[in-house]
């Protein structure tokens, strides 16, 4: 297929702008198209992920071609835009630089989404961090008011305008096509009401800041560990996918974890990332 001159251009001045080191791994990001279908990956520690690099496949542990990522888990951020590696995920203790030895959900859900649509190329943002509340962390606040909403909500709105931003002043026309949400250990004290409202408002705010209000949302279940309050978590996650619009919820069932119920371990990120592709997929 012939490559257009414009396509060409885009792609050059998207390379020269970022100064990326993947430049020099021969990335042909956008070389069949200028556009790329990008995914917000948000939550606490198993969306950032605590899986094991090194349990992978040496086919898991290569770099993604065909998908991007942009990743900020302040202080810790990619350089810009990267290729996909597994890495991106910064675990307690951390202190070197990234890539690093562990990974999130989205190995597994490039792999699937990029099973199902060939040629496309996928762009993902993730703004994550373990051990962090709803109730204050994620809390959306009042609209354009900083000083009202958590750190972390404040992280993933500017994320992705950053984000987003950099792909169209490189002449690549970003296309939000969903949301993947993991979080709700770090509230199972609220109980079911108090956390399902809070996750409405959330769901409902992210869309008006993002100003895409059927934006799909994938909402995987915290792990079922046996306590009341993870079981309350779960039941106000079920409530408000089935009570709002373009929503999928993602269980965690069958799944195991590499701790006493919390961390998923390695193989159930892949499966998770997989998921979360399925049930991204359904929603179109």
């Amino acid at each position: 297929m012939a490559i257009r001159f414009t396509t060409i251009l885009s792609l050059f001045f998207f390379l020269l702008l970022s100064k990326q080191p993947w430049l020099e791994k021969g990335l042909a990001w956008g070389a069949e198209s200028n556009a790329a279908q990008v995914y917000l990956l948000a939550g606490q520690s198993n969306m950032d992920g605590r899986g094991r690099v090194n349990e992978l496949s040496a086919e898991q542990k290569k770099p993604r071609g065909d998908t991007m990522i942009y990743y900020k888990n302040p202080p810790f951020a990619s350089v810009g835009w990267v290729t996909l590696e597994a890495g991106y995920s910064v675990a307690p203790g951390f202190r070197g630089t990234l890539p690093s030895e562990t990974f999130g959900p989205e190995i597994g859900f490039a792999a699937r989404m990029s099973q199902a649509s060939v040629g496309v190329t996928l762009a993902l943002i993730k703004a994550s961090k373990g051990g962090t509340s709803l109730a204050k962390d994620w809390n959306p606040g009042a609209q354009g008011d900083l000083q009202s909403q958590g750190p972390c909500y404040q992280n993933l709105v500017a994320t992705t305008r950053e984000a987003l931003t950099a792909l169209q002043k490189a002449g690549i026309q970003p296309r939000l096509q969903g949301m993947l949400w993991h979080q709700g250990e770090s509230d199972s004290g609220l109980g079911t009401e108090n956390y399902a409202q809070r996750l409405k408002e959330f769901v409902k705010r992210i869309r008006e800041d993002l100003g895409q209000e059927d934006l799909p949302i994938a909402v995987a279940t915290v792990f079922d560990d046996g306590t009341p309050g993870r079981v309350q978590i779960r039941a106000a996650q079920k409530q408000v996918v089935e009570s709002m619009p373009y929503m999928r919820l993602v269980t965690v069932d069958g799944l195991t974890t590499s701790d006493q119920g919390t961390h998923l371990d390695t193989d159930s990120q892949i499966i998770l990332g997989q998921r979360f592709a399925e049930s991204m997929q359904g929603l179109f």
